[in-house]
């Protein structure tokens, strides 16, 4: 009796026929065995290719060439136990190479592998009818082929999702494990399949989105490496930004899950009517810690401010009438402190209250940021300056073209009293290196205390000749470009032209 193509491939064909049966239902009995014995999810597709094998087996049993008048069905089931064993063998094996290619990985796509199995199997199919039925390959092909027209044109939109799950799965925009945007979803992609992607949003939520939609969408993906976050936030007009800048930046520093390279980036945004509005952009390695490290974030500058008292305000409106004490009791306070300040000053120490407060009309309060320009080299001033907190650089241009360091000044130092006294340009320029506060004691001030105290006119003279001596000194041994020397009677001389004054011998 001749063997069945499967039994030939079994190595069963030098078996006598009932043995040869005997063995394929042993086999097909071990297979159903092995299926029932498997247990998971990811098992399943194991249990079904076992299952194929075995019904593959058990149809090829059933093919009896002994019996005559069942010689037509004989063949039938024979070709129908090969195709059922190729198919559960060809699902066994791609299995097999799809679980080692992605065993590091929770999610993947089996749309490849689903290819795959279907070429395999058409090809299969196509050399059993042909070989082992008879049947002649181009009528079938021809109606393939017919089939495939009547189908594509009644599952349009279902073979646009397959070609577009293609599309997605060959351009890959996104990859299984990646954190996407989409439409107004959120999530993780599980896989794609033929017709759709699978994507598990925050909330454990499984969406399923037509792959022909995901394809003509706008998708961001979060999983190219680090990914930004951003917080924004009003503060208080009060608070120097430079200052909150530093606070902000502090606190970034102490946050587990925000990489410091790159570091955060700090805005000054906006003017609000109530507020200034910061724009805080940090950077993570993984987006899907991106709400816990946003409520830490928030928790954490919460307590920062507060600790540095820099006010988070709210909307608030102040009603004022049109009458008001010219003085408050924390107005005479500032009076005060800002005498006390200007009596730091060398030339102003032994003037009398009275007297000192002549330039009070003309002192104005200033801040600076760190790296602002107070005043520029050759500029024309009419300005003294005193410094209340916070640290200036005064720099100088040289003959190479780059700026040299002549000193850096902190508090109760001032500076610009010779251009402000003698109506020169400035001879150099000053920074703030840090934060600062200032004073600004204008010309009109100085006017005044000129006309009731001319005295104090030729004693600033002597102080600012001393100091241009020094400065001279300084450029000079820096190769800077040359300054005549100015003595205390040539400058005493042009103080009392730029005020108006009479000669003081």
């Amino acid at each position: 009796m001749r063997s069945t193509p499967l039994q030939i491939i079994l190595g069963l064909s030098f078996l006598s026929p009932q043995q040869r049966v005997l063995c394929e239902l042993f086999l097909a009995f071990s297979l159903g065995i092995a299926a029932l014995a498997l247990r998971g999810q990811r098992r399943a597709v194991r249990t079904v290719s076992l299952a194929l094998c075995a019904a593959g087996l058990l149809f090829d049993a059933a093919a009896l060439p002994q019996f005559a008048h069942w010689k037509e069905w004989g063949r039938w089931a024979s070709a129908s136990g090969l195709l059922l064993v190729c198919w559960g063998v060809i699902k066994m094996l791609l299995d097999a190479i799809d679980a080692a290619a992605h065993r590091r990985r929770a999610h993947f796509s089996t749309i490849g592998k689903d290819l795959v199995t279907l070429l395999l199997f058409t090809i299969v199919a196509m050399i059993v009818m042909v070989e082992d039925v008879n049947v002649d390959p181009i009528p079938l092909v021809a109606s393939s082929a017919a089939i495939g027209v009547v189908l594509g044109f009644a599952l349009q939109e279902t073979l646009g999702n397959v070609f577009n799950g293609l599309t997605l799965q060959v351009g890959k925009p996104f990859a299984p494990g990646d954190w996407v945007r989409t439409s107004n979803f959120v999530g993780r992609v599980q896989g794609i399949s033929w017709r759709s992607t699978a994507v598990i949003t925050r909330g454990n939520e499984r969406l399923v989105i037509p792959n022909s939609s995901i394809a003509k969408d706008v998708v961001v993906n979060y999983s190219n490496g680090i990914v930004a976050d951003e917080i924004a936030i009003g503060l208080s007009y009060d608070a120097p930004p430079n200052y909150v800048r530093e606070v902000i930046a502090d606190t970034l520093r102490g946050v587990p899950g925000i990489l410091q390279t790159p570091s955060p980036d700090i805005y000054t945004w906006d003017y609000a009517d109530y507020c200034i509005r910061y724009r805080i952009r940090y950077w993570m390695s993984d987006y899907a810690e991106a709400e816990r490290v946003h409520d830490t974030v928030s928790t954490a500058l919460w307590y920062a401010l507060r600790r540095k008292s820099i006010e988070i305000p709210y909307p608030v409106r102040t009603l004022r009438n049109g009458r008001e004490p010219a003085i408050s009791a924390g107005a005479e306070e500032f009076e005060r402190e800002i005498m006390s300040e200007l009596r730091q000053v060398d030339f102003l120490r032994d003037l009398r209250d009275e007297e000192l407060r002549l330039l009070l009309p003309g002192v104005t309060l200033l801040k600076f940021g760190a790296g602002e320009t107070i005043v520029r080299e050759g500029d024309s001033g009419d300005a003294l300056y005193i410094i209340r907190f916070g640290e200036v650089e005064v720099v100088a241009h040289a003959k190479s073209t780059h700026d040299v360091h002549i000193s850096s000044l902190k508090r109760s130092a001032f500076f610009g009293e010779m251009a402000l006294m003698t109506g020169e340009p400035r001879t150099t320029t000053v920074r703030a290196r840090t934060d600062a506060e200032l004073l600004e004691l204008s010309r009109e001030g100085f006017s005044e205390l000129f006309k009731s105290h001319p005295e104090t006119a030729a004693r600033m003279g002597e102080i600012i000749s001393l100091r241009m001596e020094e400065t001279r000194e300084l450029l000079a041994a820096a190769s800077l470009r040359d300054h005549s020397h100015t003595h205390a009677g040539r400058l005493l001389a042009k103080i009392s032209a730029v005020f108006n004054l009479s000669p003081v011998r």
